[in-house]
């Protein structure tokens, strides 16, 4: 199907943002998951299509209903307010937490990625754009698909989420007045790109791109089988180990391996093998990124690194200490 063009999506995304408006975020969730679940067999065939046509990986079931049954617990937290308190001046203050409005998602094409960010918009009543290059676009476009069909079941506006196959990167960032965030999902040269591109308010993250510092030969085997998932795994070997590897970067010690990793990797999770516990203590230490492990798998931790409160924001409201936010009166007394 023939892409819409920039300045269509964005229309449409803000038209979508002035009419969506619901109260039932946990029920929107529960449907999205639901339909997931229910066409699991038909994400399995469209995955097998991307990765016959050398455009995707295997989706993992498993991981999937982890990601569903995380949203499926999560309280939202849009309108929610801080106790109400009264100043000096005699008005009622409290912070409110409202949404953002159109947010423009760029990422690698990562399924995972895009699941996660649909089920925040979900929880936080934001307009999403997913622009991306195509890869995973048959198991993508499904995702679009369902979400679309559970909003226009509940009578609310599709284009909520749409998603845009072709990075034109610049055509969107011409357009930095109607969109609010931009989040950038990726790995390190990924998000260097486009955050000097952009000209709003970002957000990055290296969900799931992986490094790891391999001191010791102790834990080879099960190292090999991290290798094997073949996911985005940055590897750097200490010189002195006789080992072959493709694809690693080999480094002198654990202070060239910390330089490189901080300057090279997404900052997402990193990971040390090592039998030195001065090594591991400065690898804690000194390493930038987010998830640190020591002498396990760096893909433990599989959860977007972005939350609620990243894609919501905060408005201090004050009014007079006769009104409630609901509009009735309330009457106060100063406890001074």
């Amino acid at each position: 199907m023939e892409q819409d063009s920039v300045k269509n999506i964005i229309n449409n995304a803000l038209i979508a943002n002035r009419n969506n408006k619901y109260n039932y975020e946990k029920e929107l969730v529960s449907n999205f998951a639901r339909a997931i679940r229910e066409n699991i067999k038909l994400f399995e065939s469209t995955d097998e299509i991307d990765i016959n046509n050398k455009n995707g990986f295997k989706l993992d079931n498993n991981l999937i209903d982890k990601i569903l049954k995380k949203y499926e617990n999560v309280e939202p937290l849009i309108k929610s307010k801080d106790k109400v308190s009264l100043m000096d001046n005699q008005l009622l203050y409290s912070k409110l937490l409202t949404k953002l409005g159109v947010v423009l998602v760029m990422f690698d094409g990562n399924t995972y990625t895009m699941l996660e960010m649909i089920l925040l918009g979900l929880l936080t009543h934001n307009t999403m754009i997913f622009a991306y290059n195509g890869y995973m676009g048959g198991t993508n476009g499904l995702l679009i698909n369902l979400i679309q069909t559970v909003l226009e079941k509940e009578n609310l506006k599709k284009e909520m989420f749409q998603h845009s196959i072709t990075m034109r990167s610049s055509e969107f960032f011409d357009n930095f007045k109607s969109i609010n965030k931009t989040v950038i999902i990726g790995d390190n040269e990924f998000i260097n790109k486009y955050v000097s591109e952009c000209t709003t308010e970002t957000i990055v993250s290296g969900y799931q791109n992986y490094d790891i510092y391999i001191d010791s030969l102790k834990d080879i085997d099960f190292i090999k089988k991290i290798i094997m998932q073949k996911l985005n795994v940055n590897i750097y070997i200490n010189s002195n180990l006789k080992i072959k590897a493709e694809n690693a970067m080999f480094v002198e010690d654990i202070d060239e391996a910390i330089t490189y990793i901080n300057y090279n990797s997404s900052k997402y999770c990193s990971s040390i093998f090592t039998e030195n516990n001065d090594n591991a203590s400065k690898f804690i230490d000194n390493i930038n990124s987010k998830y640190v492990m020591v002498n396990t798998s760096p893909t433990i931790e599989q959860s977007l690194d972005i939350s609620q409160e990243d894609l919501l924001k905060e408005k201090n409201v004050m009014i007079p200490n006769i009104y409630k936010f609901d509009g009735t009166s309330i009457k106060l007394e100063n406890s001074n």
